[in-house]
């Protein structure tokens, strides 16, 4: 009788924990460079954002959103949706989250401006999402931080203020995952500002290993960059796609032409628990 009962707590023990285990989320980030250029660019953008196979997607440098909100029910079908910062204006390099419907519903969304600064700078889009099979909220941050080497005392600025943002959806018990264009130029002091980032919030720097994620387009050849991150409740598994994953990290004598005819950034992805 003992034994029976011992297996009866054990199975049921076991019936708990996997009903209380959250299933391995696919997120990704892509800067599509000033989307969109073309229909070329169009098409490239839609078919790597596909094939990443991520329910949810932050984007960065959307210049015209109606247009890629037609592009993406056109491309992925209707059951996708993308959130943009509460303002569009035409030209402006707007940062977004496109997720599928099917997986998760939209909770709320919130536009932040203390990275801001000065008002020529740009905020942070915060999107909650509901995932449909059950689990806790999550709770997306997407940024777009200042760009260039000259840039870097801002970025610096935009760090701390993003510090505090992260801070308060911290305590709301969601899982956060803050992620997009760093802007991560200097290998030291920017990633230095990331590491502070996932330590002072207690989440963990996922693309810390990351070997490239953007293509620099330069006379004298065309060195790789690691722009683009992700901060997350997860430390998970990160991968590249686009041509970062085709052509590899190493400097060359001249970008791929993905770099021109797609975008200068490549898609990360990151599995998370």
């Amino acid at each position: 009788m003992n034994r029976f009962l011992a297996l009866v707590v054990l199975v049921f023990g076991f019936r708990l924990v996997c009903q209380s285990a959250e299933p391995s989320i696919r997120i990704a980030t892509f800067n599509i460079e000033d989307f969109p250029k073309d229909d070329r660019q169009i098409a490239g953008a839609f078919t790597e954002i596909s094939a990443l196979e991520a329910p949810i997607v932050g984007v960065q440098e959307i210049m015209d959103p109606r247009r890629f909100e037609h592009a993406m029910r056109e491309r992925l079908g209707a059951d996708w949706q993308v959130t943009f910062e509460p303002f569009e204006q035409l030209g402006y390099r707007h940062t977004g989250v496109l997720f599928d419907r099917s997986r998760f519903a939209l909770v709320s969304s919130t536009f932040h401006d203390e990275t801001k600064l000065d008002g020529r700078n740009k905020g942070v889009l915060e999107v909650r999402l509901r995932p449909e099979a059950g689990g806790a909220v999550i709770r997306v941050l997407v940024v777009h931080l200042k760009a260039g080497g000259d840039g870097r005392e801002i970025r610096a600025r935009q760090h701390e203020a993003l510090a505090g943002i992260v801070a308060a959806a911290n305590r709301s018990g969601d899982r956060v995952v803050v992620l997009g264009d760093f802007n991560a130029t200097h290998d030291v002091e920017d990633r230095a500002d990331l590491a502070k980032l996932a330590a002072t919030s207690g989440l963990h720097w996922s693309t810390e290993s990351l070997a490239c994620s953007a293509f620099w387009r330069r006379e004298d050849g065309c060195p790789r960059s690691r722009l683009d991150h992700v901060v997350a409740w997860s430390a998970g598994t990160v991968s590249v796609a686009g041509a970062c994953a085709t052509d590899g990290c190493d400097w060359e004598n001249s970008c791929p032409l993905y770099s021109t005819q797609i975008s200068d950034h490549c898609p990360v992805i990151v599995d998370l628990d």
